[in-house]
């Protein structure tokens, strides 16, 4: 069996030179949501929070347009990471680090969180 998608994502996004990681990752989400349409065999929770994470960064911007979102713990440090990457870069605005931190929360964690 190969590498499993959470980690071929996560060491693509980390390889790529800033600049090319917002249109790798959407392009990524593309992807996933053709194996989805033609119903290929994939790890549903990856693919589930890669879409979630790519659809953050493309409407990051448009902050209104975006919605609570739960992936795995695992993923959230290369996520938080990625997105200080770009923020750092100018690739993203500045307002995305702390709505990172509104838009995502892991599996398993949501029932700690007291409203």
């Amino acid at each position: 069996m190969g590498i499993p998608l959470f980690e071929r994502f996560a060491d693509m996004v980390e390889r790529l030179p800033v600049r090319a990681v917002v249109s790798a990752v959407i392009l990524e989400r593309k992807m996933l949501e053709d194996d989805l349409a033609h119903q290929r065999t994939v790890p549903i929770d990856e693919v589930r929070s890669i879409i979630a994470f790519s659809e953050f960064i493309e409407n990051a911007p448009h902050t209104a347009r975006l919605s609570r979102v739960v992936v795995p713990v695992g993923h959230l440090g290369l996520y938080r990471a990625t997105v200080k990457r770009l923020v750092e870069a100018g690739e993203l605005p500045w307002e995305s680090a702390g709505l990172f931190d509104t838009v995502f929360s892991a599996q398993g964690f949501q029932s700690l969180k007291t409203d």
